[in-house]
């Protein structure tokens, strides 16, 4: 599973991409692992991607152990486990880091 995140204040989100051994989504889509840094910029970086210094994006890591709960109503949801190939977290500006994978079942 390949977990891209752009809430770049979390504690665990390195280059675009969550480091976090444990993931954790709500009903409500919102990502329960998120973990403030106050030493890390908040950046929108929908503007950045197309500029002349796109930023950095780590490559993509097939994570096999990365234990993925889910408890929204999702496609991709088996009994409480994600099955997507991967997901990403939306919501830099935002307050709330949200599931963008999601597809209504």
């Amino acid at each position: 599973m390949d977990l891209r995140c752009r809430k770049t204040t979390c504690k665990f989100n390195k280059d675009l991409t969550c480091m976090a051994k444990n993931v954790g989504i709500t009903q409500k889509l919102v990502c329960k692992t998120f973990e403030l840094d106050k030493g890390k910029e908040e950046q929108d970086f929908s503007k950045l991607i197309f500029s002349e210094n796109p930023p950095k994006i780590a490559d993509y890591r097939h994570l096999r152990d990365v234990c993925l709960k889910c408890n929204a109503k999702c496609l991709f949801n088996n009994e409480g486990c994600c099955l997507a190939n991967g997901i990403t977290i939306n919501a830099s500006l935002q307050k709330e880091p949200k599931c963008m994978t999601y597809l209504k079942p």
